[in-house]
């Protein structure tokens, strides 16, 4: 069986065998993929042999493996920001501004001998080694801490501050001869000779526990501060807190006056332990 072409220029015909005519149509057939198998398949194979050794993927183990290190990564970042939060805050205590206190980075060099790859065991070691030291210098400064803290409460809370800006040139803490009865009696604080209206100031941080007026005191501030200890400032013309406020050390809670037994204007100031009268003068001196 033949296939029979006629041209239209030349009006001739032409025959051409079945099985040439299927032969070409099957090539014509086959040459898109042909083609697209000579383009891919090579292409892929020379990627696959010839691949960059910085392109690697990692397998199941060893991303594993990375996943704990960057864990491990992570806590001690963790550990260093808080220690950078504690360094500001003892910086703090101290009064030391923070860029003051920031150290310059130790210097290092010299030539590499013996230079070699750490090995998987010792970057385990190295690291659990550093984050051992982190945790051991985060607890030292934690201790540190503390104890600024406690000295400084301390501080705040001992009668320390002159109750007012002038100097106590009136009766002295002792024995004396009363200026009412004319009997030796116990004088138990100093007096601050001041005109009336003068400001008096808390001499250390404190509760108010009493603002009050009193035969003998007048208008009298009494404020604790911790651990039994006591102060009074009385005469009082005006009492500025009421009984239950929290005061700061000098902050102003009355003012100079004569009231209660008094024989002019000026400040009676007391120190107490336990209700015990003691010598303000010891405290007021230790802060000089």
């Amino acid at each position: 069986m033949n296939i029979i072409l006629v041209s239209n220029s030349t009006a001739r015909t032409r025959s051409i065998p079945l099985p040439l005519a299927l032969l070409v149509i099957g090539l014509l057939s086959a040459l898109p993929a042909l083609l697209l198998w000579v383009l891919i398949v090579p292409q892929g194979t020379h990627q696959h042999k010839g691949a960059p050794a910085s392109i690697h993927f990692a397998s199941a183990g060893e991303q594993a493996h990375i996943d704990a290190l960057a864990q491990q990564l992570g806590e001690i970042e963790a550990k260093v920001l808080r220690l950078d939060a504690l360094g500001a805050r003892l910086s703090s205590l101290a009064g030391v501004k923070a860029s003051d206190a920031d150290a310059l980075p130790p210097g290092r060099g010299g030539p590499m001998v013996d230079a070699r790859t750490m090995s998987e065991d010792e970057l385990k070691q190295r690291i659990q080694a550093l984050t051992q030291s982190i945790d051991l210098n985060s607890d030292k400064l934690s201790v540190l801490e503390a104890s600024l803290l406690q000295q400084r409460l301390k501080a705040s809370t001992l009668p320390s501050t002159m109750p007012t800006d002038v100097a106590y040139n009136s009766s002295s803490y002792g024995w004396r001869v009363d200026p009412f009865s004319g009997k030796v009696a116990f004088h138990e604080g100093l007096d601050f000779v001041a005109d009336s209206g003068t400001p008096v100031y808390a001499s250390a941080a404190g509760i108010v526990t009493a603002a009050e007026q009193t035969p003998d005191y007048g208008r009298i501030v009494k404020i604790n501060h911790g651990s039994g200890l006591e102060t009074r400032y009385a005469h009082a013309s005006q009492l500025l807190v009421k009984a239950g406020e929290r005061v700061e050390r000098g902050q102003l809670i009355a003012r100079v006056g004569s009231t209660g037994r008094s024989t002019g204007a000026h400040l009676h100031f007391e120190v107490r332990l336990n209700g015990a009268a003691l010598d303000p003068r010891k405290y007021l001196q230790s802060a000089n």
